[in-house]
């Protein structure tokens, strides 16, 4: 009985040990998220989403600060990376971009991740997104939602970023082919002025827009809301938007959580790897939040509610394009197709 005893001790203690054994040595997963912390309902709260789905299924600890400037992404991500205790480092947003640079090379031995944007060293995996599939989805069903047949489109800054957006958008809406024409783009200029914003959308929709589709950060907020006052159609970007208002009838989708479990899971099992990692709709990294699974996640996962009903038909026809882009049977041009 007491050799029975003490062997079930041993196997217990061993099941209690196991997830260090084979997840790192009892490492830890580190995020640093973008300024603005938890509570934005748009990158930093899907990548902490993410980064908790991996430490409960690996059995690991997660660490996060939320820095409160840019500046101070350097300091953080040295004192993660000097401390030896993750076995990957976790950082969210373009901003993050120059401090990992120089980081990364102070510490090659150290695994990171950089959510949205490339840093060139070999320890580090570039988290990317086909934003031109999104888009297309999203153009497709705008084309369908539009009555006047006029869509308009407000972005931030008149970067590839948003090229690779809008680029997408207008080809959906011409494969719909329902007659809608994409007006010229609406640039504010920046990412933190959302009166431009609205004034900019409240100009589209004079020209007689009835769908406005924003990525433009924080001054699309504004385009939003601008729709929202004059009764037209609103679609958001990167996270689901829909909560904003009662007209806002969908939001390209980055599955952030999705890339950031998928790379941190790939770090403890040994198949990680630095470079660019981009990936889209066939993967499951870019969506339509309108997309049945997508509604569940988002409601469920952050409590929000989808106001506006889309006719199955027009969803039946976005579907149709998923299908088709994850088949490759729909080639989505990027901006460098087009001269930039």
């Amino acid at each position: 009985m007491k050799k029975r005893s003490f062997l079930m001790l041993i196997i217990m203690v061993f099941l209690l040990l196991l997830p260090s054994v084979c997840w790192g040595e009892g490492k830890k997963i580190g995020l640093i998220l973008a300024t603005g912390g938890l509570g934005d309902k748009s990158f930093n709260d899907i990548s902490y989403a993410g980064a908790v789905r991996a430490s409960e299924e690996l059995g690991v600890e997660l660490d996060y600060v939320e820095p409160q400037a840019v500046a101070e992404f350097e300091g953080y991500q040295r004192d993660f990376a000097s401390s030896q205790e993750y076995e990957i480092i976790v950082c969210v947003g373009f901003d993050q971009a120059d401090a990992l640079d120089k980081i990364a090379q102070e510490f090659p031995e150290q695994k990171f991740a950089l959510v949205d944007m490339t840093v060139d060293q070999p320890n580090v995996a570039s988290l990317l997104f086909k934003a031109n599939e999104g888009g297309f989805l999203l153009g497709v069903q705008a084309a369908y939602m539009s009555e006047t047949k006029k869509i308009g489109i407000v972005g931030g800054m008149d970067i590839p970023l948003i090229r690779d957006f809008f680029i997408g958008f207008r080809e959906g809406v011409k494969w719909a082919d329902t007659g809608a024409e994409v007006l010229p783009t609406a640039y504010v200029g920046a990412w933190t002025d959302p009166t431009k914003g609205k004034e900019l959308a409240l100009s589209l929709i004079d020209q007689g827009c009835d769908v406005i589709w924003a990525a433009a950060g924080k001054s699309g907020l504004g385009a939003l809301e601008a729709t929202k006052e004059r009764g037209v159609y609103g679609m958001g970007v990167d996270a689901c938007q829909c909560y904003l208002g009662e007209r806002i009838i969908a939001s390209e989708t980055k599955r952030v959580d999705i890339a950031v479990y998928e790379t941190i899971k790939s770090a403890f099992e040994g198949t990680f790897q630095g470079g660019i990692l981009e990936k889209g709709v066939a993967e499951g990294w870019i969506s339509n939040c309108r997309f049945p699974e997508e509604q569940s996640f988002w409601e469920e996962t952050f409590n929000f509610k989808h106001q506006v009903e889309i006719p199955s038909e027009v969803m039946q026809k976005v579907e149709e394009a998923r299908e088709k882009i994850s088949k490759g049977e729909i080639k989505v041009p990027r901006p460098e197709e087009f001269g930039g």
